[in-house]
């Protein structure tokens, strides 16, 4: 009984310390409580987040960024040059053709008015010179059916088709493995979504296609036509690309 009293004791003086205060100050105290509860669950402001990193900061950043995005683009544009001229070394009566990075991310490359243009995407995408060889061995080979035609990147399916076989000598001619640089089209169905690579709607043949060609043509040129049952065939390339001296 006497701890009782002496709890009701101590609350009634708490209570009469906090009455002693005019109503006006407890109810600003009561706000400014509120407020600072509310502050520290929302945690900091906008504002204060911003002055993490000053504005000179940033500037600074963004000018070393720019810096490093124009030498990997100056870099692949200098890596594109070196394997066209490459191919175009081995190529009799080559055509006037240059070659230029774009920008966008596409995994693709395309040929207009004697200029190949590959995708920043593309140049991601290929693992070695031997694939962008292929790759730019392929537009070199839609130019004979550009000019006679007047069709480029996109045409229809045999034309896509030669473009391959001439692309693929391209580059075995100018010193690339064929059979490596065929592994692109390997790794677009593979690597890349169904719908990226479903190669209908443009007319190119199908991945699977372009990586069996690639394996026959490197087994031709390797075995140099010695095999009878490849005769055919052989004369069908030469039908279908022309003359060239790497074939049997």
């Amino acid at each position: 009984m006497m701890m009782h009293r002496t709890e009701t004791s101590n609350n009634a003086a708490t209570e009469a310390a906090v009455t002693r205060y005019p109503l006006a100050i407890r109810v600003l105290t009561v706000g400014l409580l509120l407020v600072l509860a509310t502050a520290c669950a929302a945690g900091p402001r906008e504002e204060s987040l911003r002055t993490l990193v000053t504005e000179e900061e940033e500037r600074a950043q963004t000018t070393e960024l720019e810096r490093r995005a124009a030498r990997f683009r100056w870099n692949q544009q200098v890596r594109l040059e070196r394997v066209l001229m490459r191919l175009l070394l081995a190529v009799p009566d080559s055509p006037q053709l240059s070659v230029e990075v774009e920008g966008c991310d596409g995994v693709n490359a395309y040929v207009g008015k004697r200029k190949i243009h590959v995708c920043l995407g593309m140049l991601r995408f290929v693992k070695s010179d031997d694939e962008l060889a292929v790759v730019l061995g392929h537009e070199m080979g839609h130019l004979p059916t550009s000019a006679e035609q007047g069709l480029v990147g996109g045409s229809r399916r045999e034309e896509e088709r030669a473009a391959d076989i001439r692309g693929l000598l391209y580059a075995h001619r100018a010193g690339y493995d064929i059979r490596a640089g065929s592994k692109v089209f390997e790794r677009m169905a593979v690597e890349l979504s169904p719908s990226r690579w479903d190669t209908k709607p443009t007319g190119h043949p199908s991945h699977a296609e372009r990586v069996v060609l690639g394996a026959k043509i490197s087994l031709l040129l390797d075995r140099g036509g010695a095999e009878t049952d490849l005769e055919a065939w052989v004369n069908r390339l030469h039908q279908l690309v022309g003359s060239f001296d790497d074939l049997p």
